[in-house]
């Protein structure tokens, strides 16, 4: 079982990519992101659920369903010792990717910021 923070740096950083290369013009990139670090961790909800937590706690175990959580079980079999070091490897990856994200927003041309906040205001008007 591996950390909850690195479930969550790992699920963060995933969706960091995702949203800086496939979904550029999302309004609220960040809320974006946090969502998806929150998605990582749901498969844990049995570890503070007053209801039906064993129910909750087998799944979480036994169903290869967990990985659509951004790979929740194949991390935990990974590290099922709750390392540190990989919580922070996966901090670090977090870490990179958010800068590769900051570098590919304030590289972008003039021509290409000026598009996208007329998209931007577009989308707000209609």
């Amino acid at each position: 079982m591996s950390i909850a923070i690195g479930h969550f740096a790992f699920g963060a950083a995933m969706t960091t990519l995702v949203v800086t290369y496939l979904v550029p013009t999302d309004r609220y990139p960040r809320t974006v992101i946090l969502l998806g670090g929150g998605w990582a961790m749901l498969p844990d909800v049995h570890w503070i659920s007053p209801i039906a937590a064993e129910r909750l706690s087998a799944f979480h175990r036994t169903s290869v369903l967990t990985d659509i959580f951004w790979l929740h079980r194949t991390w935990d079999r990974i590290d099922p010792t709750d390392s540190k070091s990989i919580a922070a490897v996966l901090l670090a990856f977090l870490i990179v990717a958010t800068a590769i994200a900051e570098r590919r927003d304030y590289r972008a041309p003039a021509s290409v910021r000026a598009a996208y906040e007329e998209q931007l205001s577009s989308e707000s008007t209609d």
